[in-house]
């Protein structure tokens, strides 16, 4: 048995849709408990690789502007002393 602290809950959820659920996943008269911390557990770690993964690849856009805006700024100061 785990260890973890643990917490009750009061959920409403659509008759249909559990019921739905359980055949997906074998549970037929399993506990609601077990579907919903099984389905917890995976929302969160897919929820934590893809932020991973969005972070890195906004912190590598966000460098790729950076540069092309340095580029632009470049150009701009390059006409502004050529009209001078």
């Amino acid at each position: 048995m785990s260890k973890k602290k643990k917490i009750r809950v009061n959920v409403t959820i659509d008759e249909g849709l559990l019921e739905k659920a359980k055949e997906k996943l074998g549970m037929f008269g399993g506990k609601l408990s077990t579907l919903f911390n099984a389905y917890l557990s995976d929302f969160v770690t897919s929820i934590e690789k893809n932020y991973s993964k969005n972070k890195k690849e906004l912190e590598k856009k966000v460098e790729e502007l950076e540069e092309r805006l340095m580029r632009i700024e470049e150009k701009l100061s390059k006409k502004k002393k050529e009209k001078l």
